[in-house]
């Protein structure tokens, strides 16, 4: 029954969108995600989601490249990751060292008790969200892109929760909640070190399973509020 809402979503989110203008094309190798999105004014991917840094197959990994009139004018990925009885925070803890801080221990303080206490199992990271900024200026509903996303990695992965990372500036002007993540948490982790695009009053953004399959359940029935309000297509996402 889940997969069934989940499917539907997505058909609901994709024709939603195609008839803005906007058309959604996976893309299962996060190196050629990363290229069309150079081609396009993106900064190299964050090291969570950098080819430089992992061996992603596709079998962990993906992009989504957002199209206009055949050509790329943005995009979003997402990684999975099975961690177990481990916590979120201390798998952070194990790989910021290395990805953030050359080796030289940990560059984050202290990790909040959300973290550290709540999340486990098979999670979904989404990061990397950019638009072109010739692109800005049209209108796109951002959580018909999002819900798409997330349909699209539970019939994948099937994880217990997905999350994400938001300026503090964009949580509160309700960014966080217009895209579909139903819980969020102030002070994710306590950076000691300056890191690019990262800082301690980012909020952690989260979606745990069951949010996601009671979402999909209302839109299927209702689709009228998944398809309105749109909002403008430059209010994307603050943190990638």
């Amino acid at each position: 029954m889940h997969e069934d809402n989940m499917i539907r979503l997505a058909h609901i989110c994709l024709g939603g969108l195609e008839q803005s203008g906007l058309r959604l094309h996976a893309v299962p190798d996060i190196s050629d995600f990363q290229a069309r999105m150079a081609r396009i004014g993106k900064a190299s991917n964050h090291p969570m989601l950098s080819p430089d840094w992992h061996d992603f197959t596709s079998v962990e990994a993906f992009g989504i490249v957002f199209c206009i009139d055949g050509e790329d004018v943005g995009g979003v990925a997402a990684r999975f990751i099975d961690i177990g009885e481990d916590s979120l925070a201390r798998h952070w803890a194990s790989t910021y060292s290395r990805l953030y801080n050359s080796g030289a221990g940990s560059p984050v303080r202290a990790f909040s008790s959300t973290a550290a206490k709540e999340i486990s199992g098979k999670i979904v990271y989404l990061g990397e969200l950019f638009l072109s900024a010739e692109n800005r200026k049209g209108k796109v509903n951002w959580r018909l892109v999002f819900h798409y996303l997330f349909s699209l990695a539970h019939l994948k992965w099937k994880p217990a929760w997905t999350y994400g990372f938001v300026r503090q500036t964009d949580v509160l002007s309700g960014k966080a909640s217009r895209y579909g993540f139903t819980r969020q948490h102030i002070g994710p982790q306590e950076w000691e070190v300056h890191v690019p695009s990262r800082s301690s009053s980012e909020y952690l953004v989260t979606l745990p399973r069951i949010d996601l399959q009671e979402a999909a359940a209302f839109y299927v029935k209702h689709p009228e509020f998944l398809l309105d309000p749109a909002s403008r297509l430059g209010d994307h996402a603050g943190k990638q």
